[in-house]
């Protein structure tokens, strides 16, 4: 293989997250990661002007670009599967390193900083992006109410996965709120 085939090869390797797909529905289909990277990135663009905050905005659409990647070799993590989610953390360190290795090496830089920043959520980018991630398959669900019953969501279990990564946002918790509200109100809780 050549120079210009393997860049190719790596290139592709990013668009495999089209093939990654999560618990949240698409007509009658699972959405992508690449589709939920999306619409965090449209999220986002809707909330930004909102928060009143000194932010790094090409950071935070960088990291929104690049915050599943990850998951392109080790899979989505269902939020409300525990088992799951107590090794996510194993899986998605491990596949890093295979990452780094697949991708064009312009991008591991820039890709590797953004998701560990992500991951360690300290810096107001990572904490935004985490709400915006937090927040789309509320979004995505929220006239689906088939989905919430059959992944049997309580409020409470919502509460406790998500409602801390909206409390440094003002507008963002209350968007949270106003959803949960309309979930309640159309009995999607079980």
């Amino acid at each position: 293989m050549n120079g210009i085939e393997k860049e190719i090869k790596r290139i592709h390797e990013l668009f495999l997250l089209k093939e990654v797909e999560r618990k949240g529905r698409v007509k009658n289909r699972y959405e992508s990661s690449a589709e939920h990277t999306w619409s965090c990135m449209v999220l986002a663009q809707y909330f930004l002007p909102k928060i009143r905050m000194t932010v790094d905005e090409k950071k935070i659409m960088k990291m929104l670009l690049y915050h599943d990647l990850i998951e392109i070799e080790a899979g989505d993590t269902f939020v409300f599967d525990g088992d799951l989610v107590k090794e996510q953390h194993k899986k998605e360190n491990s596949a890093l390193s295979k990452l780094q290795k697949n991708i064009p090496q312009a991008i591991v830089p820039d890709f590797v900083k953004l998701w560990k920043e992500f991951e360690e959520n300290i810096s107001v980018e990572a904490k935004f992006c985490q709400a915006i991630d937090k927040l789309d398959p509320i979004v995505q669900s929220i006239f689906k109410k088939e989905d919430w019953k059959f992944y049997s969501i309580s409020e409470q279990q919502l509460r406790e996965v998500k409602e801390k990564y909206f409390e440094p946002f003002s507008k963002i918790k209350r968007f949270f709120e106003a959803l949960v509200a309309f979930a309640r109100k159309k009995k999607y809780f079980v």
